[in-house]
């Protein structure tokens, strides 16, 4: 299989402290990867170095074949890669229809393009669609989950990054969420994947790294990952 992203040997630091420690991974063309590890094992480092936001020291970082290391976070967007940060980071004050259209910002000239995957966001999530004209602050933690995801699929992305999609939510919203992601990985859409909810993220993936501070301890392919019992203590027990 070829793989769309390839990250070969990255270190990263803040500063003087190094965050990320010779990280090696792929994502393929139709996979979805996870991406696992307590809070501050260098999971959502990993998705800045790939998005432009953190600039690796050493390594390459390839996406389609073209080293992207030392792009611009903009030009890296442009490219295809799509990061949906941790916390959502919509835009409270605007309406579920307007913070979607500025997903769309790097195809806002191609009108057909934009309605159309407009019209997909809508089937995707139908409840965005009922509250389109609604001021995205008001809405749920659920609901504002979608619209992030939503602007993510705006920019018809070749790569989607999640950073916790799942936090802070409803269990059966959480189910919700999850499905939708299956949905557009099998429509295309090949995901990386940062969640603390390892049962569901293993549930969805086709593979998985496990990171501890700043390195890759293990990889596997999601199945032997969720019999693993050392990931299932760590990681699985308690959801």
């Amino acid at each position: 299989m070829s793989h769309v992203l390839e990250l070969s040997q990255v270190d990263a630091y803040y500063g003087k402290i190094q965050a990320l420690k010779t990280i090696s991974l792929e994502v393929g063309q139709a996979e979805i990867v996870a991406l696992l590890g307590s809070n501050g094992a260098g999971k959502s480092t990993t998705l800045k170095s790939i998005s432009g936001l953190v600039r690796p020291r050493n390594g390459s970082i390839r996406f389609m074949g073209e080293d992207i290391g030392k792009l611009a976070p903009h030009e890296i967007v442009e490219r295809g890669i799509v990061h949906v940060p941790e916390g959502r980071h919509i835009f409270g004050g605007l309406t579920v229809r307007e913070n979607l259209e500025l997903g769309s910002f790097t195809k806002r000239k191609d009108h057909v393009f934009v309605k159309r995957t407009l019209e997909h966001v809508f089937d995707l999530f139908p409840r965005l669609k009922e509250r389109e004209r609604q001021k995205a602050g008001t809405l749920s933690g659920g609901e504002q989950q979608m619209v992030a995801i939503g602007r993510a699929i705006m920019s018809g992305p070749k790569l989607l990054m999640l950073d916790e999609p799942s936090m802070g939510l409803a269990p059966i919203i959480v189910q919700e969420i999850m499905k939708i992601i299956k949905r557009i990985n099998a429509e295309g859409t090949p995901i990386l994947l940062v969640e603390q909810n390892a049962k569901a993220a293993l549930k969805l993936a086709h593979k998985g790294y496990v990171m501890e501070t700043g390195q890759i301890t293990m990889q596997d392919s999601a199945e032997k990952l969720r019999q693993d019992d050392s990931i299932v203590k760590a990681y699985l027990a308690y959801h």
